[in-house]
């Protein structure tokens, strides 16, 4: 059964149709990169997940529960307690960092683990220290988000994530945010996520990491997805020429 399934999903806005009948299925410990140029969807879908965005059309079940489904031409969402169990199978990682600026790291990976699930402070902050020596950050603990690096500040809300135990990462264009020299730290951490079979769904520009780290890679364009395959076979024998065009713009 997989982690994550989306069948048919339709979103607009307004007008402006920005997914059209999407598909996707993430099966536990997968890790699948969306790429395509900006503007064809791919953050939507993470939105649509995180339910930041509200499907128009369409299913979208997550670890075997349906979020969300179709009755006669609307889109209907479960009920709020399926959905809070729901969305805390997922965790998200944004372009910016969103840390709260007046508490300190480990008040941050703390603070949601203690009033959210309920775990005593003392177990919250032994997590917390794994987790941030994890990342390479146990040193920072005492620290605001103000007086760390942007790839720092990104490797803190990684933590913060994890923190609250999800079985799905979803990570929108981590590293888009950040000045090139301080991406690298971010996309190990990642990097060895996968290599714990973290199961992810990652937004990215990185065109190499994403060759790298991912199970499958998905190809978007204009609200579609247009090319869905192992990474060698997409970066080394594309099959649409809208791939081969963009992949020839990134590499």
């Amino acid at each position: 059964m997989p982690l994550i399934s989306i069948q048919h999903i339709e979103k607009s806005f307004g007008t402006h149709t920005v997914l059209k009948d999407i598909n996707l299925t993430v099966n536990k410990g997968e890790v699948i990169s969306l790429i395509g140029p900006s503007g064809s969807g791919k953050s939507t879908i993470l939105r649509c997940l995180s339910r930041l965005e509200i499907i128009d059309n369409g299913e979208i079940l997550v670890d075997g529960e349906t979020m969300v489904k179709t009755e006669q031409g609307q889109a209907v969402y479960a009920a709020k307690d399926t959905l809070q169990r729901i969305s805390g199978k997922m965790g998200m990682v944004f372009q910016q960092f969103n840390l709260f600026p007046h508490l300190t790291v480990m008040d941050n990976l703390t603070y949601a683990p203690r009033i959210v699930k309920g775990i005593p402070e003392a177990q919250a902050i032994d997590n917390a220290e794994k987790l941030l020596k994890k990342v390479g950050l146990l040193d920072k603990q005492n620290m605001y988000p103000s007086r760390l690096s942007g790839g720092q500040q990104q490797r803190v809300a990684i933590a913060r994530a994890l923190a609250m135990e999800p079985l799905i990462m979803l990570f929108d264009e981590p590293t888009s945010a950040l000045d090139p020299e301080l991406t690298g730290d971010v996309l190990r951490t990642i990097r060895s996520l996968a290599e714990e079979h973290m199961t992810m769904l990652i937004v990215t520009h990185e065109m190499a990491f994403a060759r790298e780290v991912s199970d499958a890679v998905v190809f978007m364009s204009d609200g579609v997805i247009v090319e869905q395959d192992e990474p060698e076979k997409i970066f080394t024998n594309p099959q649409h020429q809208r791939t081969r065009s963009f992949l020839q713009s990134m590499l």
